[in-house]
């Protein structure tokens, strides 16, 4: 038995964080697209579970491990298999590279065990591990994001330019400079509150720099942001912004002359370590 799994990965067309709870969390909300992912898991029929891994480097517990213990401890029918983690893109990108990888053998489990995933258990692993476990292509998450909600729009005709700079940024970092920035946060926005930004979009109107809280944490520790903002404004972008709380950057463009204007002109700065040309999965 072998079967070759695809790994999506996501942006975050907007992303609110609310306080951080007592049990340690931070509710969010966000909207969630579905991008096409070079990553990919090969798994084996094994005596039991193994885990290689290949391309950008990890440390530690990966969170396919993770993912694993917490399926074989439900004790569903499923087979052991080892499974080869293929990586390409960096991590601390934002872009959910690990929870795709994770989303990819939690949807394998429950399906082969004849079970829809198990959404809270998905939302230990991280807030965008859900949405990357799901078959949904653009959606509404709230709470841990285990709270799903589809949302229908015309995007596949969006082109989507996803670039990674020289410096990481750890999802811990990001959300404890977020607390000390912003000590008391208000009530979040609501769905409604970025209907108008999605419309725009998918009439091809610029909207600009999109909604995300850590805006403010990654401007301040790096100014270069700024820079790369003026590159897509100049460029004809639809829309751009963060990925998630990574360091990871993205631009939305209706057509693929204007994306590659962004990309030569972003591909001139020496803090750029990469660009992607990343298909919208419709």
């Amino acid at each position: 038995m072998e079967y070759v799994l695809s790994c999506d990965m996501k942006i975050n067309l907007c992303l609110w964080v609310g306080q951080l709870d007592a049990d340690g969390y931070h509710p969010v909300r966000t909207l969630f697209l579905r991008l096409r992912s070079p990553e990919f898991l090969r798994l084996r029929s094994s005596d039991r579970f193994r885990l290689f891994h290949r391309g950008d480097p990890f440390y530690g517990e990966h969170i396919v491990e993770r993912a694993a213990t917490m399926v074989y401890d439900l004790k569903l029918s499923i087979p052991q298999v080892e499974v080869e983690c293929v990586k390409a893109l960096p991590a601390g990108g934002g872009v959910g590279a690990g929870s795709g990888n994770a989303g990819a053998f939690l949807r394998w489990a429950f399906y082969s065990a004849g079970r829809p995933v198990d959404m809270a258990m998905a939302a230990k692993l991280g807030s965008d591990v859900p949405f990357l476990a799901s078959e949904m292509n653009l959606a509404w998450a709230e709470g841990r994001g285990e709270v799903l909600s589809p949302v229908s729009a015309h995007t596949g005709d969006i082109k989507c330019l996803v670039g990674f700079p020289v410096w990481p940024m750890s999802t811990s970092l990001a959300y404890h400079m977020l607390d000390q920035m912003r000590p008391h946060v208000g009530p979040l926005p609501e769905r409604d509150d970025f209907t108008g930004h999605l419309n725009a979009i998918e009439e091809g109107r610029v909207v600009g720099l999109l909604p995300n809280d850590f805006l403010i944490v990654s401007e301040k520790i790096r100014e270069e942001y700024i820079k790369i903002w003026t590159v897509f404004e100049a460029s004809g972008a639809l829309g751009w912004g963060l990925c998630g709380s990574g360091s990871g950057f993205f631009g939305l463009f209706k057509d693929h002359d204007c994306l590659n204007r962004a990309a030569r002109m972003l591909g001139s700065f020496g803090f750029v370590k990469s660009l992607m040309r990343a298909e919208v999965i419709q």
